[in-house]
């Protein structure tokens, strides 16, 4: 039996990510997402608040490619949960991370996510709040009348005018109108 952590060890923790559901939608009701898929589009939306924010952009990124790293080890511990449960996340990053040749910048830059002092860890946390702002507007449409609640609750834990911004673009948007010239394209294509 093998003792000693190696690559593959942590590549198949990491991917364990992809199975492992987001907690707070079990309550909600509508929506399956997973914690990779939660940690993309967050990766995705702390990019462009580090753009248009002039931040650093490698150290923003390493913090959202890694800020929800920890849940593979202690889940994802939902709004409810927090009222009762406290999680270790740097103990759990130390022991994810504690043999890669990197882990203490894995680990300082999950310290500073979770003190959320820095403007990247500020950037992080808007953009970990927005991604998940996304994903209520969308059932918002379909009809879950408590998503409200939260998409709107949501708007007070953002840190950046920036962030609030695109929180309130986000609420006059339609998630469908990013293609709404091509739908026009191919519905006329319909009538040849």
């Amino acid at each position: 039996m093998k003792t000693k952590n190696n690559l593959a060890d942590f590549l198949f923790e990491a991917a364990t990510l992809k199975r492992l559901k987001r907690t707070g939608w079990q309550i909600l009701g509508g929506n399956e997402e997973s914690i990779a898929e939660h940690s993309y589009i967050a990766a995705i939306v702390s990019y462009i608040l580090a753009k248009k924010l002039g931040a650093e952009i490698k150290k923003v990124l390493l913090m959202a490619l890694f800020h929800d790293f920890t849940e593979s080890r202690i889940g994802d511990i939902y709004k409810l949960s927090d009222l009762y449960v406290k999680a270790d996340v740097v103990k759990a990053a130390k022991d994810a991370f504690n043999f890669l040749p990197e882990s203490s910048e894995l680990i300082k830059i999950t310290k500073e996510y979770e003190e959320e002092k820095t403007p990247e860890a500020k950037i992080v946390h808007d953009a970990d709040t927005l991604a998940l702002c996304l994903e209520l507007k969308q059932l918002m449409e379909k009809g879950n009348i408590h998503a409200r609640e939260w998409f709107e609750g949501n708007k007070k834990r953002l840190f950046l005018d920036i962030s609030k911004d695109l929180w309130q673009e986000i609420k006059n948007s339609d998630s469908q109108d990013w293609w709404r010239k091509e739908r026009e394209k191919i519905h006329k294509s319909f009538h040849k």
